[in-house]
C-alpha cells in the first residue's frame, strides 16, 4: 500500500472516530503521529503547461468579451483549459490571469452550476492536488496551492448563492484538504520571479470557508482544526509571508462560533506549550522553524484583538517563556 493510501485510511478511521464520539482529546495526539511519519519520496520531473501564451491570448480574448458585455457563457474546453494552467509558474497567467478571471466570471454568473461542479472535482482530483506533494520543494506547488485557493472561492460562491455542491462533494473536500494539509510542506511565500506559492495561506481559506458550513457536524471542523495544527506544529521551514495571519483569522472564526471549539482550541494550545517547555530544545535550523513558527502564530492570535479572553491570557502568560 502506498503512503497516501495509508494516510487516506487512517485519517478516515480518526474521522469517523471523533464523529462516533470514541476520540477527543487523543485526536491531536493520534494525528500527531500520522504527519510524523510522512517521509519524502525522491524528486521526480514536473511537467509543466507549455503553451502559456495560448492561454494568455485566450484570457485577454474572455476578458475583453466581458468588459464589452458579449459574455454570458464559458465553453467547457475553454475552462478546462484555464483550470490545465493553474499549475503555471508564470505569474500572469496563473496569478494575475486565471485567478483574478474566474472572481470576475463568478461575479457575473457566467459558470454555469454544472460547470462549477466539474471546476470543483477537477481541483479536487488526487492528480491536482497531490501533484509531487510528498517530494522535496518543486514547481508543482503552483498548481497544489492554486487549487486550494479556487476550491476556497468556489465553496464561497457556493455559499453566496451558487448552491452547486451536494453534501458529497463537501465530505470529500474535507476528507482530500485533510489528506492534502497532512502532505503539504512546501511553505515558501513569494517566489523569486514565479509569484505566490503560498499554500498554507490557501489553507487557511479553505478552512475558514468549511468552517462556515452548517452541514458540517462539529466533530468534523475539530478534525480539521486538529490537522492543520498538528501538520503546523511539525513544519520545519518557516511561514513568514502572512501565513500565521491568515490561520489566526480562520481560527478565530471557528472558536468564536461556539464554546466546544473554543475549548477545544485552549486544549490544543496547552499541549502544545508542554510539548515545547518540556520535550523540545532546538538544535537545528528545522527545530528553530519550528519555534518561531509557533511564535509568529501566538503573535498574530494576540494582535487581533477578537479571541476569547481565555485564549489571550492563555497565550500571553507564556510568552515572556515561548516569546
Amino acid at each position: 500500500m502506498s503512503q497516501q493510501a495509508q494516510l487516506i485510511t487512517q485519517l478516515s478511521v480518526l474521522k469517523k472516530q471523533i464523529n462516533q464520539g470514541q476520540i477527543f482529546q487523543s485526536l491531536g495526539t493520534e494525528i500527531g503521529k500520522l504527519v510524523a511519519s510522512v517521509k519524502k519520496t525522491r524528486l521526480t520531473k514536473v511537467y509543466l503547461p507549455r503553451d502559456d501564451d495560448e492561454v494568455l491570448d485566450l484570457i485577454k480574448q474572455l476578458r475583453q468579451q466581458h468588459t464589452d458585455n458579449n459574455l454570458t457563457e464559458i465553453s467547457d474546453q475553454d475552462l478546462l483549459l484555464l483550470l490545465g494552467h493553474i499549475g503555471s509558474p508564470n505569474p500572469e497567467v496563473r496569478d494575475h490571469g486565471i485567478y483574478f478571471l474566474f472572481n470576475e466570471f463568478l461575479e457575473a454568473q457566467i459558470f454555469s452550476k454544472r460547470q462549477l461542479t466539474l471546476a470543483y472535482k477537477y481541483l479536487l482530483s488526487d492528480e491536482v492536488l497531490f501533484d509531487h506533494i510528498l517530494e522535496p520543494q518543486n514547481n508543482a506547488i503552483y498548481q497544489r496551492s492554486f487549487a486550494v485557493l479556487l476550491l476556497s472561492t468556489l465553496t464561497y460562491s457556493d455559499q453566496a448563492g451558487y448552491f452547486f455542491l451536494t453534501p458529497e462533494l463537501i465530505n470529500h473536500a474535507v476528507n482530500q484538504l485533510a489528506l492534502y494539509t497532512i502532505m503539504e510542506t512546501d511553505t515558501r511565500g513569494f517566489i523569486k520571479k514565479n509569484g505566490w506559492g503560498h499554500a498554507y495561506t490557501h489553507i487557511g481559506n479553505m478552512l475558514d470557508e468549511l468552517s462556515q458550513r452548517d452541514e458540517l457536524s462539529r466533530a468534523d471542523k475539530l478534525f480539521l482544526m486538529t490537522v492543520m495544527i498538528e501538520r503546523y506544529k511539525q513544519l520545519q521551514t518557516p511561514l513568514i509571508f502572512g501565513e500565521p495571519q491568515r490561520i489566526a483569522a480562520y481560527l478565530a472564526r471557528l472558536t468564536n462560533k461556539n464554546e466546544l471549539y473554543r475549548n477545544y482550541f485552549l486544549l490544543q494550545l496547552k499541549a502544545w506549550r508542554s510539548q515545547l517547555m518540556n520535550h523540545f530544545e532546538p538544535h537545528t535550523e528545522g527545530e528553530w522553524n519550528q519555534l518561531l513558527n509557533h511564535t509568529r502564530l501566538m503573535q498574530a492570535i494576540l494582535v487581533r484583538g477578537d479571541f476569547n479572553q481565555e485564549i489571550i491570557k492563555y497565550i500571553a502568560s507564556g510568552q515572556q517563556y515561548l516569546g
